[in-house]
């Protein structure tokens, strides 16, 4: 059972947890509560243009809330402490995704379930509505980040379900990631040859999420199945992004995978800089890779240093805000990213003045950062894989 934690002091992590995170923990724990939503069971509650209780957009009520479960369990919180006990909130979930057939989000929802222990993975797909025993029915259907929280999900099961099919299944994943890979450019694409046009399109564009959550797949992949051609991938993954890094640690947004540069440097976002990039970086190092401390510093000094030179963790409304982009009319953006398809990149640079903050923060985005300050607890790490 979870951890129960006393919120009122702020959660009594080691003290190996960085300073970083000690002063976002408590944050963290008064962003869930207020993204809870008891009538619905989801953390599907954000602020957007700095007003609080929005409904947050598309199935992001689904991927937020199972992130938020893989967070809450890794830090040893009981959710029901934040106001949504955790199997109310991983059956909604998960019933919310057998009406929408949210098929992008099916390896979040096998790794929470996972980890807290929850139904026999061929419940769980029935219930959801969602076949893995041809790779060809989903593997181009998922975009690469879908593919590795795929990855990651079945290869968190084999640690309740050692067997042939669960092997098989998690090798398919891992493969998958590993068709993505380009090794002139050092990165993943975005999508496969073979993916809905509107993924297709923009395949050789692909994301810091395909790229920062391939290295997490590809770390677990390493310990889990001893597979040393995944811990090879994810250093060459990791090793390209740390290059590109920003002068004042960002990770950027968009990298063109046939040049293996940056098509777009912005927004550059929070979530990244504090939380998504250093757990994979650190995953990435318990599976036997090189230290990315000094990456994971600047990485996390963005947030309080940045081109703005403003602070995104905003105490008073409880935010740590989402990104900072560029300050452009919606037609504009519009036209550049569609220049960008067509291999006009504007790269990173960007004046300050042509920048602003967004004011906003979505649930999963609390998720990750527990998830990531949890790493370096001493703690027992439950049914997780690192």
């Amino acid at each position: 059972m979870p951890t129960i934690i006393n919120f009122e002091t702020g959660p009594e992590f080691s003290p190996a947890v960085p300073d970083a995170y000690a002063r976002l923990l408590p944050l963290c724990a008064s962003g869930l509560r207020a993204a809870a939503n008891p009538e619905t069971g989801l953390f599907d509650l954000q602020i957007r243009d700095r007003k609080s209780g929005q409904p947050t957009r598309g199935t992001e009520n689904i991927t937020s809330t199972l992130i938020c479960l893989i967070g809450l369990d890794r830090a040893g919180i009981a959710p029901s402490q934040i106001g949504l006990p955790s199997q109310k909130a991983l059956s909604a979930a998960l019933d919310r995704m057998g009406r929408e057939r949210a098929l992008g989000a099916t390896g979040l929802a096998i790794w929470a379930n996972a980890v807290l222990d929850g139904l026999a993975l061929g419940d769980l797909l029935d219930r959801i509505g969602v076949s893995l025993n041809d790779r060809r029915e989903w593997a181009d259907r998922l975009t690469t980040m879908e593919v590795a929280w795929l990855a990651s999900g079945l290869l968190h099961e084999l640690g309740r379900v050692r067997n042939a099919r669960m092997f098989d299944l998690a090798r398919s994943a891992v493969s998958v990631l590993w068709s993505r890979y380009d090794e002139n450019a050092r990165l993943v694409s975005h999508a496969s040859a073979a993916a809905p046009l509107r993924h297709r399109l923009r395949r050789q564009l692909a994301n810091f999420a395909d790229q920062i959550y391939a290295v997490q797949a590809l770390a677990f992949a390493a310990i889990v199945l001893y597979d040393e051609r995944a811990l090879r991938l994810a250093e060459r993954i990791a090793g390209r992004l740390t290059e590109l890094q920003g002068s004042q640690g960002q990770w950027w947004w968009h990298y063109d995978v046939s040049s293996g540069r940056v098509a777009e440097g912005y927004p550059v976002y929070s979530v990244h800089q504090h939380a998504m990039a250093p757990m994979a970086l650190m995953i990435l190092r318990a599976a036997g890779g090189g230290d990315y401390s000094q990456a994971i510093e600047r990485s996390q000094r963005w947030v309080l240093e940045n081109e703005l030179g403003v602070s995104l963790i905003d105490e008073e409304a409880t935010a740590i805000w989402r990104n900072i982009e560029r300050s452009e009319p919606p037609i504009a953006s519009l036209g550049n990213k569609l220049l960008a398809l067509a291999g006009r990149h504007r790269g990173s640079a960007a004046p300050s003045m042509a920048l602003c903050i967004n004011h906003e923060i979505r649930p999963y985005e609390w998720g990750w950062c527990l998830y990531a300050a949890s790493l370096d607890q001493a703690g027992n790490r439950g049914r997780h894989i690192v």
